[in-house]
């Protein structure tokens, strides 16, 4: 699917696996009747919280705080069109959307994940990491990754958690 054609939870989605790194796990509790992740990327932590930034402003703002340098313009047809470079690896991104919101969203998607994703959405609760989705089961085991244990050079140890705050 075209990130230009993102709507609704797709947008949701999509959204939510762009804030993290591709070696960071992000983890979709639920996906009906709502989305509902856990994350941790740099100072960010949502955990087990609802993510609807297509519908939300204080979702969306998460992605808003990450823009550097922001361009929007209006189209006759009421349509914004987003041009955006977002913090950390200076990723660019431009979309057009019905919204300001929309775009803005679109235009992030766009800087991390491309001009098409995956448009076969989970319908299950899952954790994705490396781009690889880890069904969760009901009552069953969240995924590890033990091959990601502590490293020799890292004194503290690394256990893997979420912080809490």
């Amino acid at each position: 699917m075209k990130t230009d054609d993102l709507t609704g939870r797709a947008l949701d989605y999509w959204c939510a696996r762009a804030l993290v790194d591709d070696d960071e796990e992000i983890r979709f509790v639920a996906i009906e009747p709502e989305l509902v992740v856990t994350l941790a990327h740099g100072e960010l932590r949502l955990l087990d919280q609802r993510f609807a930034p297509s519908t939300d402003w204080s979702d969306a703002a998460i992605v808003l705080e990450l823009a550097r340098e922001l361009t929007l313009s209006t189209h006759d047809d009421g349509s914004v069109h987003c041009r955006a470079r977002f913090m950390e690896r200076g990723e660019s991104g431009e979309a057009t959307g019905a919204t300001l919101r929309v775009a803005l969203l679109r235009a992030f998607v766009r800087a991390r994940s491309g001009s098409e994703v995956d448009d076969r959405l989970p319908d299950m609760p899952h954790a994705v990491r490396r781009g690889a989705i880890v069904p969760i089961e009901a009552g069953g085991e969240v995924p590890t990754y033990a091959e990601d244990g502590p490293r020799e050079t890292d004194p503290t140890g690394d256990i893997r958690s979420v912080p809490r705050t």
